[in-house]
């Protein structure tokens, strides 16, 4: 993005915090509910209908990039996607303006702008009390190891031999994307393997589970991938029930035979093209 497309950017910026701020004290609110509100890293994208500010709140080597992408029209999903994947935030949050508001004066704008930011203070604040009201648990595994380096995926897989005839077809469509395979550790090995299970599932972008033969572990880690809100893909043999309702949960159902695995490879390599495709490209 030019330095003077940049500026004006800015500028629509710093007007609409001055309004999160005076909103916020208003509302006799605690400064801070709004993430916006603290120290924060910050890519701004500007496509042809809507200028996407994805942020993610850091204490320490914050950044700020900026991206004039007139050809392409992120949606909020689209946008959230590109703030984990390819810029790497976690726990991200997404404001969306209208893209003509960047040429617009103070004066145009300050409405939209409110909107906007009422908006973003009710979901900011609704995100807290659902955060308050979740259950508190201390995993008998111990504290999470802070991942180090890139994320990855993490494959369940049954344990048995006869049971494993998806493996090939897995592996294959997993290797077409750019994060790290991991299979996850059998359980059957013990506490020290229970613990590595337990890391590489705090560690895992997304996790495949093949629920063939409901292999004992691969139900276990899928438990915990879905209490630790992972995105999960289910891979189960045709005519089967799983799951069917569960939110960040996808499925595929496969035909057992060579034809079936084939299809299953492209399918999977598919959905993982779509969950794990950078939105903006540098």
């Amino acid at each position: 993005m030019e330095a003077e497309l940049s500026a004006k950017v800015d500028k629509l910026i710093d007007e609409f915090m001055a309004i999160v701020d005076a909103t916020t004290e208003e509302r006799h609110l605690q400064r801070g509910i709004s993430r916006s509100q603290l120290p924060c890293s910050m890519v701004a994208i500007l496509d042809k209908e809507s200028l996407s500010i994805l942020a993610q709140f850091r204490l320490e080597n914050r950044t700020a990039s900026y991206f004039y992408k007139p050809d392409i029209a992120l949606t909020p999903q689209q946008a959230a996607n590109s703030a984990q994947w390819e810029f790497g935030f976690e726990d991200a949050f997404i404001i969306q303006f209208p893209a003509k508001l960047v040429a617009q004066s103070n004066q145009e704008r300050h409405a939209a702008l409110q909107k906007v930011a009422s908006e973003h203070i009710d979901s900011e604040f609704l995100r807290l009390e659902k955060m308050l009201s979740l259950v508190r648990a201390r995993p008998i595994f111990g504290k999470a190891v802070s991942p180090v380096g890139a994320r990855t995926l993490l494959l369940l897989l049954p344990q048995e031999a006869n049971l494993r005839g998806n493996e090939n077809a897995i592996i294959n469509a997993s290797r077409a994307n750019n994060l790290p395979i991991v299979e996850a550790e059998d359980i059957r090995g013990g506490r020290s393997a229970v613990r590595e299970m337990w890391d590489s599932l705090n560690h895992a972008a997304v996790i495949i589970a093949d629920l063939t033969g409901a292999d004992g572990g691969v139900m276990y880690g899928l438990g915990i991938a879905h209490t630790l809100g992972k995105e999960t893909i289910l891979i189960h043999p045709q005519g089967s029930k799983y799951l069917t309702d569960i939110p960040r949960t996808y499925r595929i159902e496969y035909e057992d035979s060579d034809a079936g695995r084939a299809k299953l490879e492209e399918q999977l390599s598919l959905m993982l093209g779509t969950m794990l495709a950078p939105a903006v490209e540098d």
